[in-house]
This record gives C-alpha cells, sequence and structure tokens, in this order.
C-alpha cells in the first residue's frame, strides 16, 4: 500500500477507567455509555444501545433502575471468553461494549495468570508456559481495539511497588496505583481515566488533542464526559472502511524464539532456595527492563517463587 496524506477521521472510543474498590468504575461506565448512546440518538448515529460483560458478579445489574443496558455475567474469565462476549455483542448489533473489569481476563479464574500457572503445573518452566497464554491476552486487545463499537473497560487498581538493589542491599519502595492487567496495557487506549473514592475522574492518557488534556478533572463523569469525547469522535473525515478482521485463531503450538539468557534468569528464580538468594537473583544479570513483556513475566515469576519460599519457611518453623 502507497503512503497518502494523513488526515483526522471519526472514531470509535477506547476508554479505559482504572480505580479501586468503590470508586465507582462499574456506574461510571454505565452513566458514560447512557451518555454517548444519548449523543447518538440525537445525531442519528445510532441507537446508541449498550453491552455490559460484566465479570463483577453482577455489580452493573445493581444500576439497572438507571440505566437502559443489556447483561452478560461471565462464569470463566478466560481472555478468550471476554473475546467471544465482545463478537456476540457486535453481531447483534450493540453501539456501545463495556467490559466491567478486564482485570479478571489477567488474575481471575481461568484468566492469563491462572493458565499460566496451570501450564507451569504440567510441567516446564514459567516462560515456556507463556507460549500458550500470551496469544490469548493478545486476542483480547486486539478484540478490545479492533472493535465495530464504542468500548470502554474498567480495570481495578492495586498499590505498585519496584525492588531496587544498590551496594548489594535490596529496598522496596512504592511507586502508586497500578492497573492490575498485564504491564502497559493502558497503551492500547486512546483514554485513560483514574477514579477516586470520591467517584471524580481525572485523565491520565489522552489522544483527544483540543478536546480532553492530561489532568482534566470530572465529577461524577456521565454526560458531563460523554459530550467531550464525543466531540472529538465524531471529528474529522469519514473513515475508510475496512475489511472485517479474521476471527482470532490461537495457536498454543505456536513455538517462539526464546532468549536464553532470559530463560536462565527464570529458572535461577525457580530454582532459589531462600528468599534472599530469590532477591539476589532478581536484581542480577537477566532483569528485563520495565515496561516490557518480560518485566511482567519476570514479575509474576519472582512472586510466586516469594509465594512459595514463605510456605516453606512457614513449615519449617511448624
Amino acid at each position: 500500500m502507497a503512503f497518502q496524506k494523513a488526515q483526522k477521521t471519526k472514531a470509535k472510543l477506547r476508554l479505559a477507567l482504572c480505580g479501586l474498590a468503590g470508586s465507582g468504575k462499574s456506574f461510571s461506565a454505565l452513566a458514560i455509555a447512557d451518555g454517548i448512546g444519548k449523543l447518538m440518538r440525537a445525531a442519528a448515529h445510532g441507537d446508541g444501545r449498550i453491552a455490559v460483560i460484566d465479570s463483577e458478579r453482577g455489580s452493573a445489574s445493581l444500576y439497572a433502575d438507571r440505566f437502559d443496558f443489556d447483561v452478560c455475567e461471565l462464569e470463566s474469565f478466560s481472555p478468550l471468553a471476554y473475546v467471544e462476549r465482545i463478537k456476540e455483542a457486535e453481531d447483534a448489533g450493540y453501539d456501545i461494549i463495556i467490559a466491567d473489569s478486564i482485570s479478571h481476563a489477567w488474575m481471575g479464574k481461568d484468566g492469563a495468570l491462572d493458565q499460566k500457572d496451570q501450564a507451569a503445573d504440567r510441567g516446564g518452566n514459567s516462560w515456556t508456559a507463556w507460549r500458550s497464554v500470551t496469544p490469548k491476552h493478545n486476542a483480547l486487545v486486539d478484540a478490545l481495539v479492533g472493535s465495530k463499537a464504542h468500548v470502554i473497560a474498567t480495570m481495578r487498581t492495586k498499590m505498585e511497588y519496584v525492588q531496587e538493589t544498590a551496594n548489594g542491599k535490596t529496598e522496596i519502595k512504592k511507586v502508586g496505583l497500578a492497573a492490575i492487567q498485564r504491564e502497559g496495557m493502558e497503551y492500547e487506549f486512546t483514554l485513560v481515566g483514574d477514579l477516586d473514592l470520591t467517584h471524580a475522574l481525572r485523565v491520565s492518557k489522552t489522544r483527544c488533542d483540543g478536546f480532553i488534556s492530561i489532568g482534566d478533572l470530572f465529577e461524577r463523569p456521565g454526560e458531563n464526559f460523554a459530550r467531550k469525547v464525543y466531540g472529538w469522535l465524531t471529528s474529522g473525515a469519514e473513515p475508510t472502511p475496512r475489511a472485517a478482521p479474521a476471527a482470532p485463531q490461537v495457536d498454543v503450538s505456536v513455538s517462539y524464539a526464546i532468549n536464553e539468557t532470559f530463560v536462565a534468569y527464570l529458572k535461577a528464580m525457580d530454582d532459589a532456595r531462600s528468599p534472599a538468594d530469590l532477591d539476589v537473583v532478581a536484581g542480577g544479570s537477566g532483569r528485563p527492563a520495565k515496561g516490557t513483556s518480560d518485566h511482567a513475566t519476570a514479575t509474576a515469576t519472582y512472586l510466586r517463587n516469594k509465594e512459595r519460599l514463605a510456605k516453606v519457611a512457614a513449615e519449617v518453623a511448624a
């Protein structure tokens, strides 16, 4: 395909809402979706129908008296379960899809970490176990960012810590809140906002230049937020129609080029016999750069072995 003049075209919403328990992620997602639906109907852009993929044990349905939407409550949180529900919602003609929340696709029942642990238990190390899981996670990302509908995804957050080693001493430092999903997931969205416990939304990432800026604050986001973002979504030229992408094919037998140094680094953590040994290995050679997928793998391996060694220590003490 030849290069051509770039231009701003109309777009579909790709919004991530992050927050602690009680910050109002489900309600805010519904309020924003409801506002966008009203704007769509007013502009004759569609019916504004809302579909909710609920992994939060029916939390969205608590607001069924406030908003008009359809819901599917997941029993398995495999990334592919989300992919299937997104495809079903698109085929049914929904205009707005809410995935509440995609944190479970990472660390819930049948989520990516659960599947990785199951694969590791069947044999092999943590690195090779990811070979069957990473394609499923990537399929979820593709389904979210490639959807024909507007997409709002919620993510739980937790306090994030980093381990730093200097002069032979290891120190744990608090660096703020992090979304419970694979590291870097926020990069996939056009807009990312953090909700606090007063239900206020502060924008932490935006590509909506001239409409929404980093640091913008929305008290109890709903129609107020929807009006601003919808102005950006509907500005520009009509997008060029593209052929529908093929359904995600996950080949669990696919082979990956494996970095031998990194594999040795993971194996050394699996072989550690004490917390001190584990910390030395984790801070040693082979440690991947922060922000890479290898770093997420290494962090998961470290935490799993830390838990393993703590159990061993408790058994010895008993």
